[in-house]
């Protein structure tokens, strides 16, 4: 007789599982994508000189309570009334000279020890002000009865507000000296403190040849092993306020591309958020609302939400259509969701499902949809501890994923390949060399005089008539729908 796991054994065993698994007390770039190890591909080529150095930025967008007497979480675990934003200055590494940081993270000695991270103390520009509540407006009824000589109405905000806006143009700022007019915005997963989800959008920043701005979206996890229920209600609560800066960043930014990494629990709370745009959008073309949110690339690392849920709430509901691209990885040898499964009795996470588990109309939906939704299974590629955080703990992945955000490429020019039955895609044997050999073609050459080494460019972004981005912030402007900004 089989034996299955109540949910309360399951938490235990999967806080027992993350115990032994243990964590890193000092923070830490993340493990070098393997396409940069032993390989002479140099992410930084475009980066200005002003740039090379060991201190980047980032900013941040979270709705937890502010703690400022503590210096290593100025946000905590409670959850704030509005979004507040601001920037996080980083240092990477103890005392290191740029080309000391590129010998540490790329080529040859990229395996070797990885440099802490030191994340200063927060610079606030103050709060999104559309996620605040109503303001209260009280007016004189003319009245003279004594109990009624007050009008109470709640009014819901519009205007962003000034900090809103001095964010919008740091943003603006940071890109314009990248020469990269994109946004990146990653939003973590369960059991992250605020730090954890910095630590992570620097070390993506760092390897993605600091493109553009990085936004931090740090909703209040609770960062403890037995409060997973009470994280799902957390990712619930911060749904809108995602939705409201996405909404932010394409009406008051220069961006004309807006990409979205969300890992684990946190691609329930970003499909959500994209399905809530979707539904306001209800009667508009895919076409519209890409040139409308400019969201190009969303990306769900190891997607902790319940496979039937991704199939009817979010697919059924059109979410998919609001970027350009979506891209999924899961692992069938990942064990946060094995746990979680069986912790929320019995039901698949959209993160664990292989080719395997698909239904024959689920298979045609996703062939048929081949050039604007892949669906990666990462099995057999290397990722340490509980085999959950892919985008940081497997160096292929962590490749693909640069790959798809800095250069657009086609999954089958990334080097992956197609299940003929199922459409799904995988990582191949040699998979290692192949991404080594197409980083070493797209990416300039580390001391390499550009001029004589035959170095291929990365390909050109191209969009259907009427889908320029230089036009997209204006396009359309007279059909905004005015709903969706509040």
């Amino acid at each position: 007789m089989s034996f299955h796991p109540t949910p309360r054994l399951g938490v235990i065993a999967l806080a027992a599982a993350i115990a032994l698994a243990g964590t890193a007390c000092e923070r830490q770039l993340m493990r070098a994508p393997v396409m940069f190890d032993q390989t002479a591909a140099d992410p930084f080529d475009e980066l200005p000189p002003e740039r090379r150095n060991t201190a980047t930025t980032i900013f941040f967008a979270t709705n937890r309570v502010a703690d400022p007497d503590n210096t290593q979480e100025p946000y905590g675990r409670g959850r704030a009334a509005a979004l507040m934003l601001g920037r996080l200055d980083v240092e990477i590494g103890d005392d290191l000279g740029w080309q000391d940081l590129i010998d540490r993270t790329i080529g040859e000695n990229g395996r070797a020890a990885r440099p802490p991270l030191r994340i200063d103390p927060p610079h606030q520009y103050g709060p999104l002000l559309t996620t605040a509540p109503p303001r209260v407006v009280r007016q004189s009824t003319g009245s003279d009865e004594e109990d009624d000589d007050l009008h109470v109405r709640f009014m819901p905000r519009q205007d962003p507000g000034r900090g809103a806006f001095r964010f919008a143009q740091a943003l603006d700022d940071e890109m314009a000296a990248t020469n990269h007019p994109e946004v990146y915005v990653y939003i973590h997963g369960y059991r992250n403190s605020f730090a954890d989800a910095a630590e992570t959008a620097a070390s993506l920043h760092h390897y993605s040849g600091r493109r553009g701005a990085v936004v931090c979206f740090s909703w209040p996890s609770q960062k403890h092993l037995l409060d997973y229920l009470e994280d799902r209600e957390s990712a619930q609560f911060a749904v809108s306020d995602l939705r409201q800066l996405l909404v932010f960043l394409a009406d008051h930014t220069a961006a004309e591309r807006i990409h979205l990494v969300a890992h684990s629990m946190g691609s329930f709370l970003t499909s959500n958020a994209l399905r809530e745009m979707r539904l306001i959008g209800f009667d508009e073309s895919p076409r519209y609302l890409q040139n409308r949110f400019k969201i190009d690339n969303v990306v769900l690392v190891a997607p902790d939400i319940d496979a039937d849920v991704l199939q009817k709430r979010f697919f059924r509901e059109g979410f998919h259509q609001v970027p350009r691209k979506l891209t999924i990885y899961t692992s069938p040898e990942d064990k946060a969701l094995v746990w979680a499964r069986r912790l929320l009795y019995g039901h698949e996470r959209a993160g664990a499902i292989t080719g395997d588990l698909l239904t024959e109309t689920q298979k045609l939906w996703l062939k048929a949809h081949r050039d604007t939704v892949a669906v990666i299974d990462i099995t057999g590629q290397k990722t340490y501890g509980l085999g959950h955080s892919h985008h940081t703990e497997n160096p292929g992945v962590a490749s693909d994923l640069l790959l798809l955000l800095a250069h657009d490429l086609d999954p089958a020019d990334r080097g992956l390949v197609q299940t003929r039955e199922t459409g799904v895609w995988r990582f191949p044997e040699g998979y290692t060399d192949e991404v080594r050999r197409i980083a070493e073609r797209v990416y300039p050459l580390v001391d390499s005089d550009t001029t004589n080494v035959a170095v291929s460019p990365p390909p050109t972004r191209t969009y259907p008539k009427n889908e320029d981005p230089a036009s997209r912030q204006s396009a359309d402007s007279a059909h905004t729908p005015q709903a969706i900004t509040r």
